[in-house]
């Protein structure tokens, strides 16, 4: 099942990693850079490249908005620890029935930060609330994840039973993403107000520049150490490295300008962490309309790409090339990068037999995403060597919400998809790829239903490799997970294994 997926590969990658970087890399095999003590006043400011665009953790798509808030202010029954283990959050404990169909889950006495008490009512409510088709308050995908429910209630106010139409070993992992939330009834407004169960409060937005959170002091579980946790936006890459340099931030959360590690490695009272993520940084093509419709085009775009000489140019050399949409923690890992590798000349033969022998035109939305705005150049000119003419379009965080993720209005763009176990975004046709395949989601399918965990993994093994001879993306390389602190900082989540980025265990010290 999903709470029993092995992480022992995720020791692999890391030591990859550590040898990329050099032995002034910190590479611990703990999920958090050590833990210390600190003073309960402290205040900790964290630096990020992409801020969200408004507060909805349920109904707005992007990455942004789950990593201040999810488990910081807003929890699910259930959590993922940095090291991958799934624990109880709201509830504390669980207990599933023999056909894995039925959860009884027994509630913690928990508070909203208004003050009014967590109830088996409000378990209920969140999860009709995702369940209701004529919604559009919360994001299809989510939807998704959670229409295999065939009925929730409450038997006391303390105790919630969840029963499933179908096994579903994607269950338990989907309870502690956003779609799982647990909202106090009746909840509206969600873009600007944020009435949690968290550790953390929400504070305050200085929209373009920062967002507050405070600590809990009424928290049931254990209460963080710090008082005030500041999520500071830089978009730029190079602005970030220096308000890291410079000491106007804590914590650099990801390095967006890895040519500059070495400058890093050399402060004295700087670390630079190295940790795996789920991030597949991803050429999305248009699968619905032309010339992306024709699978060729696709597996000419991918072979024109040389993806070693990408990486270096791109991100300093710092990634690992997949060939699929599965990083080497997950079970079902492949190294497809061989299966269309760089040759220019099939590239070339790929489009003659698709119709375009004389070539062809195509836009490339950047999103302002240093992996993205970087890889731009490179990839034009590379596909210009085989006919390709590509139009760099430079465009917002939210342009790219709205017309290439929400209106399905692209032809390529470039993004990093950080969710975990996200395979099944490609079964879903309505999904930005636009990639329509019964055998997938057939596939896709028979893994979340499957009694075993080998079948499971064989299932999710076929649907990486469908994905891959489809060419319906291109996965241009894997992300480590680079982050850079004061080296009075301890208890950063070293891993990417989740939406959220987890702040109640930084300490300062």
């Amino acid at each position: 099942t999903t709470q029993e997926r092995p992480m022992t590969s995720r020791t692999t990658l890391k030591q990859m990693f550590k040898v990329l970087l050099g032995a002034a890399v910190v590479a611990s095999t703990l999920p958090f850079a050590g833990i210390a003590q600190a003073a309960p006043s402290d205040t900790v400011t964290i630096g990020f490249s992409l801020e969200p665009t408004n507060l909805d953790i349920s109904g707005t798509a992007g990455a942004a908005i789950p990593q201040v808030l999810l488990n910081n202010v807003y929890e699910g029954l259930l959590r993922v620890q940095n090291d991958g283990k799934i624990v109880g959050a709201l509830a504390k404990t669980y207990t599933t029935s023999a056909d894995g169909k039925t959860f009884t889950f027994n509630l913690a006495s928990a508070k909203f930060h208004d003050g009014s008490a967590v109830a088996a009512k409000d378990v209920v409510w969140s999860f009709n609330r995702v369940l209701d088709p004529a919604s559009t308050a919360v994001l299809p995908e989510q939807k998704k994840q959670f229409a295999n429910i065939s009925a929730i209630k409450a038997t006391n106010p303390s105790t919630v039973v969840i029963t499933l139409k179908d096994r579903d070993n994607d269950f338990i992992f989907n309870l502690t993403q956003r779609g799982g939330i647990i909202l106090k009834t009746g909840t509206t407004d969600l873009a600007t107000k944020a009435n949690g169960t968290g550790p953390f409060k929400f504070k305050t937005w200085n929209r373009g520049s920062s967002i507050t959170l405070v600590r809990n002091d009424s928290y049931y579980g254990a209460k963080p150490t710090i008082k005030t946790a500041v999520f500071r936006y830089i978009t730029d890459a190079t602005a970030l490295s220096n308000a890291m340099l410079s000491g106007q931030i804590d914590i650099m959360s990801t390095v967006q300008a890895p040519e500059l590690l070495g400058v890093f490695k050399a402060k004295k009272n700087l670390t630079v962490y190295s940790g795996s993520t789920n991030c597949e940084v991803t050429l999305g093509m248009n699968n619905a309309r032309a010339p992306f419709n024709n699978k060729l085009v696709r597996q000419a775009v991918r072979q024109a790409i040389n993806k070693k000489n990408l990486i270096k140019t791109a991100w300093s050399g710092y990634g690992l090339e997949i060939g699929s949409f599965v990083p080497p923690t997950d079970p079902w890992y492949e190294d497809l990068s061989t299966l269309y590798p760089y040759d220019v000349n099939k590239s070339k033969a790929l489009l003659k037999s698709a119709g375009y022998a004389n070539g062809l035109t195509i836009n490339l939305d950047l999103p302002p995403i240093a992996y993205a705005t970087n890889s731009g150049e490179f990839i034009a000119a590379s596909l210009a060597k085989v006919g390709i003419k590509v139009n760099l379009k430079p465009i917002a965080w939210g342009e790219w919400i709205d017309r290439v993720f929400t209106k399905k209005d692209y032809d390529m763009t470039i993004v990093c998809h950080i969710e975990s176990n996200d395979m099944a975004i490609y079964a879903n046709p309505a999904y930005y790829f636009g990639y329509n395949s019964t055998t997938y989601q057939g596939l896709i399918k028979k893994a979340a239903s499957a009694k075993t965990q080998e079948a499971r993994v064989e299932n999710l093994k076929k649907a990486a490799r469908l994905l891959a001879n489809d060419s319906v993306s291109d996965w241009l390389w894997l992300i480590p997970n680079l982050q850079v602190a004061k080296k009075t900082i301890s208890g950063i989540p070293l891993n990417t294994v989740g939406d959220a980025y987890t702040v109640d265990r930084i300490t300062v010290g």
